[in-house]
């Protein structure tokens, strides 16, 4: 097995859920994934639960990805995508928790030596590989991460030994040039040598066998509904445990979270004083900054409150108008040949879908028109606007910034996004339709959960676009049933 692709084990598991093909995938690229992870959340704990989401979603999405060239570059830009997800909801947490931060960063402070080129330009390298093109961050993930030698990265992304030097160069370069904007100045072969040996470290013993066995657990309810309930139980991701035991909470009076944080606290205050005793000039410090930070933000809400009351009459005008243009650019899409031409088509390319419950809808990428889609529902079923504006084509993000009212409150534009998904149970990928190369309408069809009717079903043709490499919802749809 150790001597199949990828590519080849990726067949295996989408067609036959073989569990061993599974793990060998979790084994080759499980060190890269949690490195990529821990550099972003640094937090092995969190760093593991993000590992594990990746491989999930790798279960989910392996019959789409079987035709990747290079998986770990996707493997890259999921787990780049997870970890910053989780570190915007760690930010949400730092101002009741200012002081247990200072705490934890003098601890990271007094622990190991980290060398100074790697500790300036970690914090910076998942950006960076961010802003190269698909091309050259695939060669740099093989040549640097996965250690392939100069032939086998040919091989892989079907070069010349002697096209695929020069795009590892040139990528390098790129990454270079990112680093010294940010004053961090390094040679081209010493960035390569840092990265080399310090990029990807080994994982925690048994996390890959975590791994698969949950990852190959979750792929499995998408077929069977009865192994739901374990599956969640298995594949749970820290966010999703956050959110769970905030809600009981609330209710119970009690929370399993805070106790865990609890008692790492006490083994870090335990550690600190073993170590130095904090300064009293420190203390005050961040006491004034805290202080600092209650004043503007109360000056914040009275000036939100100002502009809410005093302009939005004009706001509500301005907005009137944005919808007119909106109806209006709609209806040109509407009556455009070609729209109307793929909507009147047989099945051109049918890629039907088992029905995926309201449960297991995650992050799916935007690698296809169907994972776009599902990327698209999750965000607004879990709220998260930010996500939400990711999966539109750049060219409509204004208006539906506008639209969903968020540079008012990003709390209203949440609290919209659960509305209009809250009836929602299930999501069933019919079919798509290519437009053009760049263009294409998906199907889709929604279950539908009433109080007081029968559950319904809603179909919609909604319209992808391909924007740099990545397909994108456009805010459009042709029909609606």
């Amino acid at each position: 097995m150790n001597a199949q692709t990828d590519q080849q084990l990726l067949r295996d598991y989408a067609c036959h859920r073989s569990e061993p093909a599974f793990a060998e995938l979790v084994r080759r690229h499980v060190d890269l994934v949690y490195s990529a992870a821990r550099r972003m959340v640094a937090d092995p704990h969190q760093a593991e639960d993000v590992a594990q989401a990746v491989f999930v979603a790798l279960s989910q999405n392996a019959g789409q990805l079987t035709g990747h060239p290079v998986l770990s570059g996707w493997l890259h830009r999921t787990a780049h995508n997870l970890a910053a997800n989780a570190v915007r909801a760690n930010v949400r947490r730092q101002l009741r928790e200012q002081e247990t931060a200072l705490m934890n960063q003098l601890l990271s402070d007094s622990g190991s030596v980290i060398p100074p080129a790697w500790a300036d330009i970690a914090p910076h390298l998942d950006d960076a590989l961010g802003e190269l093109t698909e091309s050259d961050r695939d060669a740099v993930l093989l040549r640097y991460f996965e250690k392939k030698s100069a032939s086998e990265m040919a091989a892989t992304l079907g070069i010349s030994d002697d096209a695929a030097q020069k795009r590892v160069s040139r990528a390098v370069d790129r990454l270079r040039e990112y680093f010294a904007k940010r004053g961090v100045a390094i040679g081209a072969s010493g960035l390569a040598v840092v990265i080399s040996a310090n990029a990807v470290q080994a994982a925690p013993v048994g996390l890959a066998l975590t791994i698969s066995t949950a990852a190959v657990l979750t792929g499995t309810t998408l077929v069977t509904t009865a192994t739901v309930t374990a599956t969640k139980a298995i594949a749970m991701t820290t966010i999703q445990k956050t959110l769970v035991t905030a809600t009981v909470a609330i209710l119970a009076g009690a929370g399993i979270y805070e106790a865990r944080q609890a008692a790492q606290l006490r083994e870090q205050v335990q550690l600190l004083q073993q170590h130095q005793a904090l300064p009293t000039a420190q203390i005050l410090q961040l006491q004034n900054e805290r202080d600092d930070a209650t004043n503007r933000l109360a000056g914040l809400i009275e000036e939100n409150l100002r502009l809410m009351s005093d302009e939005r009459e004009t706001e509500l005008l301005r907005l009137r108008g944005e919808v007119a243009v909106l109806r209006r650019q709609n209806s040109e899409l509407l009556t455009s040949p070609q729209i109307l031409q793929a909507a009147q088509l047989p099945n051109t390319e049918t890629c039907s879908t088992n029905i995926i419950p309201r449960a297991a809808w995650g992050f799916a990428g935007y690698d296809t028109p169907a994972a776009a889609v599902r990327s698209m529902i999750w965000a607004k079923a879990a709220g998260d606007f930010q996500n939400f504006l990711n999966s539109i084509v750049p060219e409509t993000t204004n208006a539906v910034i506008n639209g969903y009212r968020a540079t008012q409150s990003p709390d209203i534009a949440s609290s919209k996004l659960l509305q209009e998904t809250k009836n929602v149970s299930s999501l069933q990928i019919l079919k798509e339709i290519p437009v053009d190369q760049d263009t294409v309408i998906v199907q889709a069809m929604f279950q539908m959960e009433s109080v007081t009717a029968q559950p319904t079903q809603d179909t919609l043709h909604m319209v992808l676009k391909r924007t740099n490499g990545e397909w994108k919802y456009s805010n459009e749809f042709v029909t609606r049933h």
